[in-house]
C-alpha cells in the first residue's frame, strides 16, 4: 500500500493520514507543530500543511532508516518544554487537555493514552461484540486506580508466560494486566528524556524500548539515570505543556535519592475514536468508521464526509441512483451505466466503465475500472487498473498494479515485481 506514498499521506475516507493527527492537534489549541518525514515526502507534506494556518509547522527532514526515538535526538534541540508525541498513523478525538492534567497532576515523566477495547455501536441493532483489529499488542500492567503505568510488554516478546517480578506484586498487590489495550503512540514526555536519549544511544524506538525502559527505571532502579535532573527543595514545574506550574513531591525511598523521580502513568480512553492503521486490517477499517463516527462536537474530521464535491446538484441526484449513500467518493470521478459502488471509499479521479459492480471496497485515487468487472472486499492501491470481465473478492493491489481482462482473484495480495 505504501510503495510509491510516504504513509501519512494514505489517504483516509477523503484526507490524507496526516490531516487527522494535525486537526487534532489544531483543535485541541496547540500552536506549534514539528513533523518529521523522510526527504521524498518532503515537498508535498509541505504543500499539505499550508492547510492549517493557526499551526506554525516546523517541518524536518529525517533519516529515512530512523526509528522514533532517534527522531527526537534529532530534534531534540527544538524542544524547550515537557513535550506530546504523535504517531502519523493516528486517528483519534481525545482531547489532549485531559491526557496533560494527567501528566501535570502526577508530575509524570512519561504519559501515555491507551484506548480501551472497543464497545458494540449502540446504532448497530444487536449490539455485536467488536471484533478487534489484529494489530501488535501489549501486556499492560495499571495500578487498581488504572493511572500508574506499571508494566508494558509486547506480547510477542512473551514466549510461554508472563512473568512479573515478585517485588513488584508485593508493592502493587492489584494491579492489572491486560492485552486488550491499545497503546495509541500518544505520549507527553518530560523535556529531560531527551537528555537521556542522548546517553543511552541503544534506545531506538519509543514504545518498545524508551516507555519499557523508563517503567522499569520507575519502580525497581534506586540510582539516577542519565539527564535526571537533581531534585531541588522547592522545585517546581515550570515547564509544563500546559503552563501551569506544580511542585513536585519529595521523592520516596528507593525513588532516586536527591533526584526528581520517574513516574509513568497513562490515560485510558474509553469512550470516543481511538485507532492506528498499523495494518492493512485497520487501514480498511478506518476508511469506513471515520465518516459514520459520530462521537463529540469537536471530532478531528468533518462531521458528516462529503462526496462529488465537484459535481452539480442534478449530477449528486443522477450519481446517487448508483452509488450508496454510506459511500465517501472522490472529486473528479466518473461511473459508467449499469455500475453500481456500495458501502466504500473511493479516491480522487477514479474511473469505473459500464456494468460495474463493486461492494466494500476503498479504491485510491487515479484507478480506473473497465466494463464488466466485479470487485468485493478489496482495497485497491493508487493508479491500478482492472481489466474488463474481471473479479476480484478479498484482495490488495499495490500501487500501479494492472489486473489483466478476464483475471479471477481470490483472498490474494497482487503486488509489481520488483526489477533486480
Amino acid at each position: 500500500m505504501t510503495e510509491g506514498v510516504t504513509k501519512c499521506l494514505l489517504p483516509v475516507a477523503g484526507h490524507h493520514l496526516i490531516h487527522y493527527p494535525l486537526k487534532l492537534l489544531e483543535a485541541n489549541g496547540f500552536k506549534e507543530v514539528i513533523v518529521c518525514t523522510r526527504a521524498e515526502a518532503r515537498d508535498e507534506i509541505l504543500n499539505y500543511v499550508q492547510q492549517f494556518p493557526a499551526l506554525q509547522v516546523d517541518l524536518q527532514v529525517v533519516d529515512a532508516e530512523a526509528e522514533t526515538a532517534d527522531v527526537l535526538r534529532a530534534i531534540k534541540s527544538r524542544i524547550t518544554k515537557d513535550f506530546v508525541v504523535v504517531s502519523g498513523d493516528l486517528i483519534t478525538d481525545v482531547k489532549i487537555y485531559h491526557l496533560a492534567d494527567v501528566h501535570r497532576i502526577n508530575d509524570a515523566t512519561c504519559t501515555v493514552l491507551l484506548r480501551a477495547p472497543k464497545k458494540p455501536d449502540p446504532r448497530q441493532q444487536g449490539g455485536k461484540p467488536v471484533k478487534e483489529s489484529s494489530g501488535p499488542a501489549d501486556f499492560v500492567g495499571l495500578d487498581e486506580k488504572g493511572s500508574r503505568l506499571l508494566y508494558i510488554k509486547p506480547v510477542a516478546d512473551v514466549e510461554d508466560k508472563l512473568t512479573v517480578p515478585k517485588r513488584q506484586l508485593m508493592q502493587y498487590p492489584n494491579m492489572k494486566v491486560t492485552k486488550k489495550m491499545l497503546d495509541a503512540h500518544l505520549y507527553i514526555f518530560s523535556r529531560w528524556v531527551l537528555d537521556l536519549l542522548d546517553q543511552e544511544k541503544d534506545i531506538a524506538s519509543i514504545k518498545t524500548e524508551l516507555v519499557p525502559f523508563l517503567v522499569n527505571q520507575a519502580q525497581f532502579d534506586t540510582k539516577p539515570v542519565p539527564g535526571q535532573p537533581a531534585l531541588a527543595r522547592s522545585d517546581c514545574g515550570d515547564d509544563s505543556i500546559i503552563g501551569t506550574p506544580v511542585a513536585r513531591e519529595a521523592p520516596r525511598e528507593g525513588e532516586g535519592g536527591g533526584h526528581v523521580p520517574i513516574k509513568c502513568h497513562a490515560m485510558l480512553l474509553e469512550d470516543g475514536y481511538c485507532a492506528r492503521a498499523d495494518t492493512i486490517r485497520a487501514y480498511r477499517e478506518m476508511n469506513f468508521e471515520v465518516p459514520r463516527h459520530g462521537y463529540g462536537d469537536s471530532v478531528p474530521w468533518d462531521r458528516h464526509a462529503k462526496s462529488f464535491g465537484d459535481k452539480t446538484d442534478e449530477e449528486k441526484k443522477a450519481l446517487g441512483k448508483q452509488v450508496g449513500s454510506e459511500c465517501v467518493v472522490g472529486e473528479g470521478f466518473v461511473i459508467g451505466d449499469k455500475s453500481s459502488v456500495k458501502k466504500s471509499v473511493v479516491g480522487k479521479h477514479v474511473t469505473i466503465g459500464a456494468n460495474v459492480k463493486i461492494d466494500n471496497c476503498i479504491l485510491l485515487g487515479h484507478t480506473s475500472i473497465e466494463d464488466n468487472a466485479t470487485m468485493s472486499g478489496c482495497i485497491v492501491g493508487a493508479n491500478c487498473h482492472v481489466g474488463k470481465d474481471s473479479g476480484l473478492s478479498n484482495c490488495n493491489l499495490s500501487a500501479r498494479y494492472s489486473v489483466e481482462e478476464e483475471a479471477e482473484y481470490k483472498n490474494e495480495n497482487l503486488c509489481l515485481e520488483v526489477e533486480e
